[in-house]
């Protein structure tokens, strides 16, 4: 009789076991991608290339030290969509996916501030799963294309050509 009292205590402590077995096994899954600004507007236009083969890394460093605690480095795929598995939690970390390197030579200047994407690693964060995606990318080609002038017109930003 004593060990059928016993029963539900030895199924409550494998419960809770598993259950924090399960809560420390987070993965996070980053998705993004990486475009060629042929206009060297800044952002995303309707003649927009994508690039495949761009290398990239996601990096967390911790919130108080700047110290590097979690870095992945990435390679973009077809259309220059990237994924990349993250474990664990990073409450503590302000995390970054960073351009480092274009395969295009006539698109590879990396511009301050338009390099990085920032991106919550946590559970704590109030999003329902853990998917997250990241700003596109993108490189700047060298010489804007002709067609360029004629296209900002339609989004009303001519002002530099």
């Amino acid at each position: 009789m004593a060990k059928l009292q016993l029963l539900p205590l030895v199924v409550a402590a494998f419960c809770l076991l598993a259950g924090v077995t399960i809560a420390t096994d987070v993965h996070f899954q980053v998705e993004g991608r990486v475009y060629c600004d042929n206009c060297r507007a800044g952002f995303v236009t309707n003649i927009t290339e994508y690039i495949e083969g761009a290398t990239l890394t996601l990096e967390c460093k911790h919130f108080q030290s700047d110290a590097v605690e979690h870095s992945i480095e990435a390679v973009s795929g077809a259309d220059g969509y990237y994924t990349i598995s993250v474990p664990n939690d990073h409450e503590e970390e302000v995390c970054y996916v960073k351009l480092i390197k274009s395969p295009r030579a006539d698109c590879a200047e990396i511009v301050e501030n338009r390099e990085q994407a920032r991106i919550l690693l946590t559970e704590n964060s109030g999003q329902a799963n853990n998917l997250r995606y990241a700003n596109s990318l993108g490189f700047l080609k060298d010489v804007a294309l002709p067609v360029c002038p004629e296209l900002l017109k339609a989004y009303a930003l001519d002002d530099d050509y």
